[in-house]
């Protein structure tokens, strides 16, 4: 870090843990990102006025036209120039793998205080955002929509999550995961655990439904780097199965196996216009941010 850079910019999921309020700890994350960065052309009050339209639900009440409403009894919103709000998706892994610990903290703590980041993002840009939560039960959705009740609606929601089962069939997600807007990004939270290859069944169905599809995995740095020593005991907190090893001896081949499978997962999913960024539980949000924002930067 140099001299008088702004140490809020890096913030991790350290640096949060005494921050009681989610909305909070999201305007931290989010400030800090967002700082030096150079707003677009947006749709919004400020720009120059094209058109009317109906008033739907989260909408921004401040772009209400009062005096149209006078006249015609109905309500509209004013319209910018350019109005190039999309459709935000984000898929939250909240199986038992993401309850793996290190230094105190999930994997899950991690996620939840990322989709929140991304979720204010996405409210303050004026995009419709949903939440889509997968685990054992299949998939509990609060569908996109616009504005502050709806971001605090989601907020709530992400409190009391807990990391359960495992990853379902694609069959048991297909009728809630398939967007059903042309215009969006899906965004897919989480470490990515699959016993063989259901996660990547359903990202191939995703990157083929036209949505822009981002996965941030999230792993901890002992499981990246396999820094295990001696004797251990490795359980899989999905299927509670636990296995016995000597870490010293199995390291090398533990770290060539994960990254071989990182580089298969990647290759999968650029070869179908994805994306694939992972991340520590000690490393900053910065980085999976600044890429969903490079992807979002293409819609103008």
């Amino acid at each position: 870090m140099n001299a008088g850079e702004p140490t809020h910019r890096f913030v991790t999921v350290r640096t949060l843990a005494a921050v009681r309020d989610l909305e909070l700890a999201a305007r931290i994350v989010v400030d800090g990102v967002m700082l030096g960065r150079h707003s677009s052309r947006r749709a919004g009050a400020g720009l120059e006025f094209s058109q009317y339209r109906s008033y739907q639900p989260g909408d921004d009440p401040r772009r209400i036209d009062w005096r149209l409403l006078a006249r015609s009894d109905r309500y509209f919103v004013r319209e910018a120039e350019t109005e190039t709000s999309i459709t935000v998706r984000l898929l939250l892994d909240a199986t038992g793998s993401m309850g793996h610990q290190e230094d105190g903290h999930t994997k899950l703590d991690y996620a939840r205080y990322l989709v929140a980041a991304l979720a204010l993002l996405a409210q303050r840009q004026g995009d419709a955002f949903g939440l889509y939560l997968i685990s054992r039960g299949g998939v509990e959705s609060l569908p996109p929509a616009r504005g502050q009740r709806h971001l605090h609606r989601l907020l709530h929601r992400l409190e009391d999550l807990e990391p359960v089962g495992d990853w379902p069939p694609w069959f048991a997600l297909e009728r809630s995961l398939l967007p059903d807007t042309p215009r969006g990004i899906t965004i897919l939270v989480g470490d990515l655990h699959e016993r063989e290859d259901e996660i990547r069944i359903a990202l191939r169905r995703l990157s083929g439904a036209r949505h822009d599809v981002v996965c941030l995995r999230i792993l901890g740095r002992q499981e990246l780097e396999f820094g295990y020593r001696g004797p251990v005991t490795l359980e899989d907190l999905e299927t509670g199965r636990r296995v016995d090893l000597d870490a010293t001896m199995v390291g090398a081949i533990a770290r060539e196996r994960l990254a071989t499978q990182l580089a298969a997962q990647r290759r999968d999913l650029e070869e179908r216009g994805a994306a694939l960024v992972t991340t520590c539980l000690d490393q900053p949000f910065e980085v999976p941010l600044r890429e969903y924002l490079a992807r979002r930067d293409r819609f103008g």
